[in-house]
């Protein structure tokens, strides 16, 4: 299973820099350049954590034959299946022939009675849709900010002293109300 989402938000789009040199407390404009990475950064691990996308965009999942599908973020809308036949020809689907679940975090895809697909190809069947929302709830747009702050202060994964150990951040417990995890 393959599953690409066609455009990331870039930070700046979720988190102006002016927002976040504020937070940080950075009044000149020496590391802009940085920061804005670290925005970037920032989003795209939020994102990843919670399954959701801060931008509304398309995406593509392939898998191989028909069968009851999880979509791994949250969705709006299947806007069509392709697959290829047994002559190895694509064909569209008809709507009647799959049921979509979006409500239902992670999305669910099944089939009725699904055509059968060409035997010796991987990828046979594809899923595209849309997701994304225009903006992200307040407190995932502040755990953001704290993990850009964190990675603006501590620029290496690890802090080496007498002893090596992991810098403790508390966003997961910001994040994990918004998480979307397959009960599966």
């Amino acid at each position: 299973m393959k599953f690409t989402i066609t455009a990331q938000p870039t930070g700046t789009d979720i988190i102006s820099l002016a927002d976040m040199k504020e937070f940080l407390r950075v009044d000149y404009t020496d590391e802009d350049v940085t920061i804005t990475a670290l925005i970037d950064s920032a989003v795209q691990y939020v994102q990843n954590y919670t399954g959701l996308h801060f931008k509304l965009t398309t995406f593509v999942m392939n898998i191989d034959y028909f069968h009851y599908v999880e979509i791994p973020s949250k969705i709006i809308s299947v806007t069509g299946v392709t697959y290829y036949d047994t002559a190895n020809q694509v064909q569209t689907l008809d709507t009647s022939k799959y049921y979509t679940d979006t409500s239902h975090e992670p999305a669910r895809v099944s089939f009725i009675t699904p055509p059968d697909t060409f035997d010796d190809r991987y990828n046979a069947v594809t899923i595209s849709g849309t997701l994304g929302e225009n903006t992200p709830a307040p407190p995932l747009v502040h755990a953001m900010k704290m993990l850009c702050a964190h990675y603006y202060e501590n620029r290496r994964a690890v802090v080496v002293g007498a002893m090596s150990s992991k810098i403790p951040l508390g966003i997961e417990n910001i994040l994990n109300p918004y998480r979307i995890i397959s009960l599966k």
